[in-house]
């Protein structure tokens, strides 16, 4: 595959998800986070299942390795989201942008320790160009809103815990790509989303009470089932899969730092909100680092895909 389109499609799933920010927080107002991410994979599932059975894409799973698969969908859905979702609830969302901005760096190392991938200066310079303009500008942000929020150590653990699955997610992914193609990949995600936190909503709902899931909901909080379910579920996931089984786990790791900017973006152009000149630095950084990272890769040594 032209290594062009490779580049831009770990553009587009760290952009998808970017805008899923804003689109989760509208989705909340009428769902609870397990709530949300039920019907979210579902959705995703649905789909999948029906462009399998009209044979637009093709899933095969027999005899191949499934232990490695579901190690997979072990860290990413089901640790990472539970682990985000319980951490983001005791911890200010700085702290969460910080902690989860680390993750280039988890993965090149996971990726140096697993998978023997090298990494020339370049690469570990872009990383770390990326890591401080995530740093920045999630500082900026902390300065400016104060910190109202406390940290709790219980929550500060459990985003560590996202960080450590997504960092492990990254590994195993570029492991199954050797027997399953990015589709299966993430059909396999999808379907294990639906069922564990579908089952999870369900026990919340029988515990809680209250209204039905579905009484609650209004046209635009169905509306970003649809974004989250279709566009960062299926078609970011596949991408990111897809980048992961063609790139070095460290060289797509790199582009979830564009998450960051994307948001950012997105915050100040439909919510109004100002950039600043330091945000601007950082953002220049991210940008910075991700070319750094993977204009490197040619010049890679083990494990170059």
């Amino acid at each position: 595959m032209n290594r062009l389109l490779v580049y831009l499609s770990g553009v587009a799933w760290s952009t998808i998800f970017g805008l899923s920010f804003l689109v989760t927080k509208n989705g909340l107002s009428a769902f609870s986070p397990f709530e949300l991410l039920f019907l979210r994979f579902l959705l995703a599932t649905f789909l999948m299942s029906m462009l399998a059975r009209l044979r637009f894409i093709r899933l095969s799973y027999r005899g191949k390795p499934l232990g490695v698969l579901a190690l997979l969908c072990l860290f990413q859905p089901l640790l990472y989201f539970a682990c985000e979702t319980l951490g983001l609830r005791e911890t200010a969302s700085s702290t969460g942008g910080l902690i989860l901005g680390a993750l280039p760096a988890l993965v090149a190392l996971l990726g140096a320790l697993m998978l023997k991938e090298g990494l020339v200066p370049r690469q570990v310079a872009g990383l770390c160009l990326s890591l401080a303009g995530v740093a920045l500008i999630v500082l900026v942000g902390t300065e400016a809103s104060g910190r109202s929020q406390a940290d709790s150590l219980r929550g500060v653990l459990f985003l560590v815990g996202a960080l450590l699955s997504a960092g492990f997610y990254n590994v195993y992914s570029k492991r199954a790509s050797t027997w399953f193609s990015p589709v299966e990949t993430t059909f396999a995600m999808m379907a294990t989303g639906a069922l564990v936190f579908g089952l999870v909503a369900l026990v919340e709902r029988f515990v809680n009470g209250g209204p039905g899931i579905f009484s609650r909901a209004t046209p635009s909080a169905f509306l970003s089932v649809v974004y989250l379910g279709i566009l960062s579920s299926v078609l970011a996931f596949f991408l990111v899969n897809l980048t992961l089984a063609k790139l070095k786990a460290s060289q797509s790791a790199v582009f979830g730092t564009l998450t960051t900017l994307v948001a950012l973006a997105a915050g100040a152009l439909l919510k109004g909100e100002a950039l600043g000149p330091l945000r601007l630095v950082g953002s220049a950084l991210i940008i910075l680092g991700v070319w750094a990272t993977n204009s490197a890769g040619d010049r890679a040594g083990p494990g170059r895909s």
